[in-house]
């Protein structure tokens, strides 16, 4: 019996469109990658330092 995942069909058919958009080229999707990583759009957050713990009473409601 095969598991049908629809999010994990989702990824692989993303995955494979961006592998098709680059030629299927790991040096031309490592570049598109790390030109990605350097817009301003790609900002990391270091989340270790937060000043207020999250708990349930301030994390709104769901």
């Amino acid at each position: 019996m095969i598991y049908h995942d629809e999010i994990i069909e989702e990824v692989w058919k993303n995955r494979e469109a961006y592998a098709t958009q680059h030629h299927h080229n790991l040096h031309e999707i490592v570049a598109d990658l790390q030109k990605r990583q350097q817009t301003p759009f790609s900002k990391v957050i270091d989340r270790r330092n937060r000043t207020k713990k999250c708990t349930l009473q301030n994390a709104g409601a769901f």
